[in-house]
């Protein structure tokens, strides 16, 4: 039974790792610059969001520096967005892996999740690196709370992709409306700015979604005098398990139609 067990762990975890180099590939591999690229829209984005905040007189809360803030939003948010688009793609972008008995649909969408959270986490600490060698304070807090965030919301990404995957085999119009759903919340997500920017009532309205509770989050366990009241790793905790939940009795309800599409 052991070696069984361990026999099919192995090959999970080549298959695993083929479908990431190929999702690599996919993503980078027809740019000469390749994951340098990641690098340069992330910095480009920052760099946008940080000169209008210094246009504007405005400071990041609680003394923790720019370039840390808005790497935290827009890090985490590329992750959890990329994450949910990738997986309503899986499919159409793998038609021909999945005739193989051994790839599955969840294998490939677990397989991007894994390759979008890798960059997003590559690029985040380049960039967080070269604001330290720039004199920017870097004050770490919690490891602990840091692995968790970094772990919890790429899961919760992966959740919500195979939901609406799943809807989408029935209602194909989802997929257009997803990406228009993501732009709206790029914008109430805390991704460059912080809840503390807003009055209590408000603050409580925003920290019912998910991705503003890790953006916020993660930027407590980034600087030791960033803190929030109201924040709940258990809420993530729980959000993120009822997603996966809901998303894998879907995904394995509707594999057969989706790849019979």
């Amino acid at each position: 039974m052991t070696s069984r067990i361990f026999e099919g762990l192995t090959v999970e975890g080549r298959v695993l790792l083929a479908l990431m180099l190929r999702e690599i590939h996919t993503i980078n591999g027809s740019s000469r610059l390749g994951y340098l690229w990641v690098l340069i829209q992330s910095a480009f984005g920052i760099a946008v969001f940080w000169g209008l905040r210094a246009v504007m007189g405005a400071s990041a809360p609680h003394g923790i520096s720019m370039p840390l803030f808005l790497v935290a939003g827009f890090g985490l948010w590329g992750i959890f967005s990329g994450c949910i688009s990738r997986c309503m793609s899986a499919v159409d972008g793998n038609r021909a892996l999945l005739t193989f008995p051994q790839v599955t649909v969840f294998d490939v969408m677990l397989a991007r999740v894994l390759v979008i959270t890798a960059t997003e986490i590559v690029a985040g600490a380049v960039i967080v690196g070269a604001s330290v060698l720039a004199g920017f304070p870097f004050e770490p807090a919690s490891a602990a709370l840091f692995l968790f965030v970094l772990i919890v919301t790429p899961l919760l990404g992966l959740g919500i992709g195979m939901v609406l995957a799943s809807f989408a085999v029935f209602v194909p119009v989802i997929e257009k409306i997803v990406p228009m759903v993501l732009r709206v919340m790029f914008f109430v997500s805390g991704v460059f700015f912080g809840v503390s920017a807003f009055s209590h009532k408000v603050a409580e309205i925003l920290l019912w979604n998910p991705v503003f509770q890790a953006i916020e989050l993660l930027r407590e366990s980034l600087h030791v005098a960033y803190r929030i009241e109201g924040l709940s790793p258990f809420y993530l905790a729980t959000c993120t398990v009822v997603m996966l939940v809901l998303g894998g009795f879907l995904e394995r309800f509707t594999r057969g139609r989706r790849l019979s599409q």
